[in-house]
């Protein structure tokens, strides 16, 4: 685990570290926090490779301390997520009406990511339609709100979930469940030499 974890914080600080023209590697980084999140839910589940939003959403209920700043969790998870991971980037405007796992009304959402760290990790800025002022597109886009994403702040609440007093490394030491469930992951994750 230590392992792991300290290639995260030297992943992250490197994404997060601005160039001589301030730009950060923001889509690295957060698909880097969003797939040790994935990664410590499988292992929370006992499943590495069959799980979802479902055992994210548990994982999280039960490590990390700052639930309630995570109720977007949803939308994270499949603005960001899903697209990142299978085509880059994620939508300029993703129209929640047309994806019915996004629960609540229907928006038509944009997003800005920050480098810094933020009250919030995931914040949704609601108001009348807009026209986008910057983006190539073929046509005017318009939305009503937009996701603020704070890279530090999610990645400070993965690492408290895991370290804190409360967390998951405490949890694997004194639930039996736990370690079966972490021995299973492993077995997958180091499979064994055949005999």
């Amino acid at each position: 685990m230590r392992g792991l974890l300290g290639t995260f914080r030297k992943d992250l600080a490197i994404c997060l570290t601005a160039n001589k023209k301030q730009e950060h590697a923001y889509f690295p980084a957060l698909i880097t926090c969003i797939g040790v999140l994935d990664f410590m839910s499988g292992l929370y589940a006992g499943d590495i490779e069959g799980h979802g939003l479902k055992e994210l959403k548990a994982y999280i209920a039960k490590f990390f301390v700052n639930k309630t700043h995570y109720n977007e969790l949803d939308l994270l998870y499949i603005m960001f997520r899903h697209k990142i991971a299978h085509i880059g980037y994620p939508y300029t405007v993703t129209d929640t009406a047309l994806d019915k796992r996004l629960p609540g009304p229907p928006r038509r959402i944009t997003w800005t990511v920050f480098a810094d760290n933020r009250k919030r990790p995931i914040e949704l800025i609601h108001h009348p339609p807009k026209l986008l002022k910057k983006s190539i597109r073929p046509w005017d886009v318009s939305y009503d709100t937009r996701a603020l994403v704070s890279i530090k702040r999610i990645r400070a609440d993965i690492v408290k979930s895991i370290y804190g007093r409360s967390g998951y490394l405490h949890h694997l030491k004194t639930d039996g469940i736990a370690r079966e469930r972490f021995a299973k992951c492993m077995v997958v994750y180091f499979p064994p030499l055949p005999s």
